[in-house]
């Protein structure tokens, strides 16, 4: 099946390439090295997109292939129309608004997320969206099937100040409602980040709060996370020294303490990332 899957990804890339002249393709390679519970080396993730656009037409399409080093799947696969400058219309498999931490890793500033796994509820979703944009906000409404029920999502954004973003979201989930705060500011060299994630059901109740400084090729993260994670208390202290060898190759290596209700671990990362 995977092996199917890569062919005909790889033959309708082929034919689109020669099809449609406004195709854009993209993707990376995320190599990783993990010593903490179980140490782990392999390929976190291939991924390969497409983008469609006509020029003059309200109507785009994404799509993307995903393989973890064991199975591959289509990760997102959108078509949106542009109604307007700012209304866009978005149906198909859609990522979720949650988060200050990227789903995939070439738009994180580290390895790991700020607890275990994702604090997020969502990720992709098979659903529709409506969002509306302009430079100084963005308002957006997200309907995703889950396997019980509709997940929705609702979206409030404010960029009206230069290096500013500060986006809330509020989730209703089957069982459960989520709500997502965070804010960025980027000055110079210096981004500076605070986030709050907390769950009706007290399950996830996290604060994160991370700087990052480049320096030419070269960066530093410093993260610090706290908080009630799965029913249990978590904080989590992270380092991670990063350096850009080339536009497309960008390494890093992360230093992690966690004190997990009382049991202190830490854990040591090595990443690589070749982006095109």
């Amino acid at each position: 099946m995977k092996k199917t899957l890569i062919t005909i990804f790889a033959a309708f890339a082929l034919f689109a390439s020669t099809a449609f002249a406004g195709l854009g393709t993209y993707g990376y390679i995320d190599i990783f090295y993990d010593n903490g519970a179980t140490s782990e080396t392999g390929v976190y993730e291939f991924e390969y997109g497409m983008e469609f656009s006509e020029e003059g037409s309200p109507f785009s399409a994404v799509m993307e292939l995903s393989f973890d080093g064991t199975n591959a799947s289509f990760e997102t696969a959108t078509i949106t129309y542009a109604a307007s400058d700012e209304l866009s219309y978005t149906i198909g498999n859609i990522l979720s608004y949650q988060g200050f931490e990227a789903y995939d890793q070439t738009g994180m500033y580290q390895y790991s997320y700020q607890a275990t796994g994702p604090v997020y509820s969502a990720a992709y979703a098979v659903g529709a969206s409506v969002d509306y944009v302009t430079d100084d906000y963005s308002i957006g409404v997200w309907i995703g099937d889950t396997t019980t029920d509709e997940s929705y999502e609702y979206l409030f954004a404010y960029t009206g100040i230069e290096g500013l973003t500060a986006k809330y979201i509020y989730a209703d989930d089957p069982g459960y409602e989520t709500d997502n705060f965070w804010v960025s500011y980027e000055t110079g060299d210096l981004t500076l980040a605070y986030e709050t994630t907390e769950t009706d059901e007290s399950l996830i109740d996290m604060e994160m709060y991370l700087a990052y400084l480049a320096m030419g090729d070269a960066g530093l993260t410093v993260r610090y996370s706290e908080g009630t994670y799965l029913g249990a208390d978590y904080e989590k202290t992270t380092f991670s020294p990063s350096y850009a060898f080339s536009d497309a190759v960008f390494g890093l290596v992360e230093f992690s303490d966690i004190t997990e209700d009382g049991v202190d671990s830490s854990f040591t990362a090595v990443e690589v990332l070749y982006t095109f």
